[in-house]
C-alpha cells in the first residue's frame, strides 16, 4: 500500500475524531448557556415574587382599586421595573430620579449567579463567558418583555431606557462576579491596587459623613416626616410601601448630603438651589414625600465648615499613603495622592449623575447635584488635604518608641 492510500484511509478516522470533539464542545457550551439561562430566570422570578408581595396588600387594600388579577399584575410588572431601575414615563414626564437604592436586590441576586457560574466553569473560560453571556441577555430579555408589553393608559416605558439601566445593571453584577473568582489570574500592578483600594475608601468615608448629615437631618425634621405620613394617611400596607420607598432613595440622598457637603449643592427645579453658602432657600412646591422634608431650607456657619471635612479625610488619607510607601521618594507620593483623589472624584460623579433627574416636569425637573461640579470639588478639596500630608516624611508620623533593658538570669 501506497503512502498516498494510507493518508487517504487515515483521513475519515482524523474527520472523525475531530467532529466530535466539536460536538463535545458544542454540547459543554449549550449547557454553559442553559445553566446562565436558568441563573438568570431564578434571579427574575425571585425579584418578582419579593415585589408582589409588597404589592399585592397595597393594592388589595386601596378601597379605591376594585380587586382583579390585571390591577394586581400590573402594579407587580411596575415594582418589578422599578426595583430594576427602569425609568416609568406618565403621560409626557419621564420620572428618571428613580430609587435606585432598591436596585441592589437584583444586582446582588446576579452577582451571586454570576460568581456561581465563573466558579462551576473556573478552568474553562469559553464555558464561563458562554454561562454569563446567557446570563445577562436572559435577564435583560426579561425585563425588557416586561418594560414593553405592559399595557397601561397611564404608565409607559422607554424601550432604550430599558435596555440602558439593565444592561448596567446586570453587566456590572457579573463582571463583579467574574472578577471575584478570577482576580488572583489578573496581574494588576501594586501601586494601581494601592490607588483603587484608598480611592474606595475615601468615597465610603464621604457617604459615611453623609450619611451621619442626614441622620442628625432625619432627627431635626422628625416631626416634619411623621405629619406627612399622616397626611397621606397611607395605611399599614401603604406605610411599608412609602418606608420601602424612602429606604430606596436613601443612596440618592447620601449623594446629595455628598454634593451639599463639598458646596456644590443641588438644585430643585431650575430656579432653587440648595447650597450651604445660601442663608435662605428659596421656597417651592414640592410633592408630599417624606424623605423630602430632610431638604435643609437654612444654612449657617456650621454649614460652611462642611468642606472642611473633606479636606481632613485627605489629610488623613495622605498620611496613610506617607506612612505606606514611606520608601518611594516625594514625587511618587504625590502622584499617587492626586491619582487617588481623581479616581474617587470620577466615582462620585458617577454617583451624582444616577443622582440627577426628574420627577414630573416644570418645578419638578433637574433635581439633585451637577456631576462635573461636585466632582471638581471632591477632587479639589481631597487634593488640598491629601497631597501635602504625602509629602511630609513618614518618621514625622511615626512615634518613637524608648528602648527598654531586659534582665536576663543566668539559668
Amino acid at each position: 500500500m501506497s503512502s498516498t492510500e494510507i493518508l487517504e484511509t487515515a483521513a475519515p478516522a482524523k474527520q472523525g475524531i475531530w467532529d466530535k470533539t466539536r460536538t463535545t464542545l458544542v454540547r459543554i457550551r449549550l449547557g454553559a448557556v442553559v445553566f446562565g439561562a436558568l441563573y438568570a430566570g431564578r434571579t427574575a422570578v425571585v425579584v418578582v415574587i419579593l415585589t408582589a408581595l409588597v404589592i399585592t396588600p397595597v393594592v388589595l387594600v386601596d378601597s379605591g382599586v376594585v380587586f382583579s388579577a390585571k390591577a394586581v399584575g400590573e402594579s407587580s410588572v411596575w415594582a418589578f421595573l422599578l426595583v430594576n431601575g427602569v425609568p416609568p414615563r406618565l403621560g409626557a414626564a419621564t420620572f428618571t430620579l428613580i430609587p435606585w437604592g432598591l436596585a441592589i436586590l437584583p444586582w446582588w441576586l446576579n452577582y451571586l449567579a454570576a460568581r456561581a457560574l465563573a466558579a462551576r466553569y473556573r478552568a474553562r473560560r469559553g464555558e464561563t463567558f458562554a454561562s454569563l453571556l446567557a446570563l445577562v441577555f436572559v435577564y435583560l430579555s426579561v425585563v425588557v418583555a416586561a418594560a414593553v408589553f405592559v399595557e397601561s393608559i397611564n404608565v409607559s416605558y422607554s424601550l432604550v431606557n430599558s435596555v440602558v439601566a439593565v444592561s448596567v445593571l446586570t453587566g456590572s453584577a457579573a463582571l463583579a462576579g467574574i472578577l471575584k473568582v478570577h482576580s488572583h489570574a489578573i496581574a494588576v500592578p501594586m501601586l494601581i491596587v494601592f490607588v483603587l483600594k484608598r480611592s474606595i475608601a475615601a468615597v465610603f468615608a464621604l457617604f459615611g459623613l453623609a450619611a451621619l448629615i442626614i441622620a442628625l437631618l432625619f432627627l431635626v425634621h422628625f416631626s416634619d416626616v411623621l405629619m406627612l405620613f399622616n397626611e397621606l394617611d397611607p395605611g399599614f400596607s401603604g406605610f411599608l410601601a412609602l418606608t420601602l420607598l424612602s429606604i430606596g432613595y436613601l443612596p440618592v440622598l447620601t449623594v446629595w448630603a455628598i454634593s451639599y457637603m463639598v458646596g456644590a449643592g443641588f438644585t430643585i427645579g431650575p430656579d432653587v438651589i440648595i447650597s450651604p453658602f445660601i442663608p435662605v432657600t428659596a421656597p417651592t412646591q414640592l410633592p408630599p414625600f417624606p424623605p423630602l422634608a430632610l431638604l435643609p431650607e437654612q444654612s449657617g456657619a456650621i454649614s460652611w465648615l462642611l468642606p472642611l471635612f473633606v479636606i481632613v479625610i485627605g489629610v488623613v488619607w495622605g498620611i496613610g499613603i506617607s506612612l505606606r510607601l514611606a520608601r518611594e521618594n516625594v514625587l511618587i507620593r504625590l502622584v499617587i495622592a492626586v491619582a487617588i483623589a481623581v479616581v474617587a472624584a470620577i466615582i462620585v460623579m458617577g454617583m451624582a449623575a444616577i443622582s440627577l433627574g426628574d420627577l414630573g416636569d416644570v418645578r419638578l425637573v433637574d433635581l439633585g447635584p451637577s456631576p462635573t461640579l461636585v466632582g471638581s470639588l471632591t477632587w479639589l478639596l481631597l487634593v488640598v488635604g491629601m497631597t501635602p500630608a504625602a509629602m511630609i516624611p513618614a518618621k514625622v508620623f511615626q512615634r518613637k518608641r524608648r528602648p527598654h533593658i531586659t534582665v536576663v538570669s543566668d539559668e
